[in-house]
């Protein structure tokens, strides 16, 4: 069975917002996507840009340093995913996913499973 633990309460991320929990020496940003909360950690996985100084819009988030777009609820890149040549299968290296972890909110408060965590 999946553990979960408590990290922030609801009320500590609007609607539209992101925001930095520390679950032991693990920092993750939660996103709230109209009132569904979704965990990720905070480094792109291209060169390691502090996702938490990124932009989020909408559903998608971007690095501040080299414009690489995420699918918050997935991780999956999106930007420059859709305009890599599909026969350049070397720059595939450079369209890692970002790292989701389960998340739910229950009440007022945020609930994580980091269970399985590889860093």
């Amino acid at each position: 069975m999946t553990e979960f633990i408590k990290v922030t309460k609801l009320s500590a991320v609007s609607p539209g917002t992101m925001q930095v929990v520390e679950v032991g020496d693990l920092r993750l940003l939660l996103v709230n996507l109209d009132g569904e909360i979704y965990a990720l950690a905070t480094q792109c996985p291209h060169q390691d840009g502090p996702l938490e100084q990124g932009t989020l819009w909408g559903d998608k988030i971007e690095c501040p340093w080299h414009h690489y777009l995420y699918d918050v609820r997935t991780g999956a890149n999106v930007y420059p995913r859709n305009v890599y040549p599909s026969d350049l299968t070397e720059l595939e290296r450079d369209l890692q996913p970002v790292r989701c972890y389960p998340s739910r909110a229950i009440g007022d408060e945020i609930f994580v499973s980091i269970e399985g965590d590889s860093r």
